[in-house]
């Protein structure tokens, strides 16, 4: 995923598939809509952008990527979504963290 596609995507908003969180902060927010977006259609979290969709970024570290991964790991049974960081300023990124639909639903949280 690119800066642009990221742009491209908070251009439309947020939705039932795309989610702004403003940090990871927001981890147990953000996991939550993880596991709503599996039961249903699938969809992304974008951490880095305000729910005004200003695409500010924030300061990423492995540290911050495992923590993000152990609170989505709380999702039962199991997922494994597609997380990537895309860099928005020199230290600055956003963490996007992409779903499918569920193939083993429900999930629960």
């Amino acid at each position: 995923m690119t800066l642009e596609e990221i742009k491209g995507l908070v251009a439309t908003g947020e939705s039932e598939t795309l989610e702004f969180k403003q940090t990871t902060g927001q981890c147990r927010k953000a996991a939550q809509a993880v596991c709503a977006m599996l039961n249903q259609r699938g969809g992304c979290v974008l951490f880095g952008v305000t729910p005004e969709g200003d695409v500010t970024g924030q300061q990423v570290s492995e540290r911050t990527v495992e923590q993000v991964s152990a609170e989505i790991q709380r999702i039962k049974p199991q997922v494994f979504p597609e997380i990537e960081q895309v860099r928005v300023t020199g230290d600055r990124k956003v963490l996007a963290v992409r779903v499918s639909q569920g193939s083993a639903r429900p999930y629960q949280y």
